[in-house]
């Protein structure tokens, strides 16, 4: 699938996160990347990658990617004093943010919800399966939950990374679909 490349801001470098984003900009994309530990950013640098000193600052990318360790990671980074949401309804270029953390459905709904009503912003709850690995052979299977025309807005930015994307319902559903399907595996 191609895509037109887009700028693009990506919260949390770890393990997953990192292959991800190397991917992203092999595609020639424009990446603005932050993460709590600024050293890690380094090698994303060295690829072209820039940084962004705050989530804040991700607000003027065409599209947010995020993919953090657990739900109180993605509630600092986007509700906290320099986040995300701190941009304001006005503020927020994206249409939408595309989470590829692995949270609760419900927490997932609550902080959609919130930042729906603070910013206008969509959320895409797209939790991974496929290991560092499969983000690095591009191979990933991502199952998300959202609006429709949310998710077929991040569908070609994520088919960087991932060779089955599939929507599965409303916010939720993505972090629902991983909770049965690690039951499964």
């Amino acid at each position: 699938m191609t895509t037109v490349p887009m700028n693009i801001a990506f919260l949390g470098a770890g393990l997953m996160a990192t292959p991800m984003i190397e991917r992203l900009l092999a595609a020639g994309h424009a990446v603005a990347v932050w993460n709590r530990t600024r050293a890690k950013l380094d090698p994303l640098l060295a690829r072209g990658a820039t940084a962004l000193d705050a989530p804040v600052q991700a607000a003027a990318a065409d599209l947010v990617l995020m993919c953090l360790m657990d739900a109180a990671a993605v509630r600092s980074t986007v509700f906290g004093e320099h986040g995300l949401a701190a941009a304001g309804r006005a503020g927020i270029r994206a249409r939408c943010l595309v989470d590829h953390s692995s949270i609760r459905p419900d927490a997932t709904r609550d902080l959609a919800q919130t930042l729906q009503a603070r910013c206008g912003l969509e959320w895409v709850d797209a939790p991974v399966s496929g290991g560092i690995a499969g983000a690095a052979a591009g191979t990933l299977a991502i199952m998300c939950g959202g609006a429709q025309a949310a998710f077929d807005a991040a569908r070609p930015v994520l088919a960087a990374y991932a060779a089955n994307i599939t929507h599965m319902g409303p916010v939720g559903a993505g972090q629902t679909t991983k909770l049965i399907n690690q039951v499964l595996v």
